[in-house]
């Protein structure tokens, strides 16, 4: 990654039985930011999702996650 590219990453914990609302919504908001799944969190009660933008989309990254949590709670990890 070159000095130019720069990202915002967090990592949420979202219960599992919520955890396809959350991708609903991530993607929804297609072009803000991706996601992924931790993989070590897939055998477990919850999901560890890695979220990512692109610094210039931080704000509004963190904006839609702040309204997810109002409905979801979720922790930041």
């Amino acid at each position: 990654m070159s000095e130019n590219q720069q990202v915002y990453t967090t990592t949420i914990r979202v219960p599992k039985a919520h955890s396809a609302f959350i991708y609903f919504t991530l993607e929804a908001n297609e072009g803000i930011c991706f996601y992924s799944t931790l993989e070590s969190s897939l055998k477990e009660s919850f999901r560890d999702i890695k979220v990512t933008s692109d610094k210039s989309y931080e704000t509004e990254t963190k904006r839609i996650l702040s309204k997810l949590n109002e409905k979801i709670p979720f922790e930041y990890l």
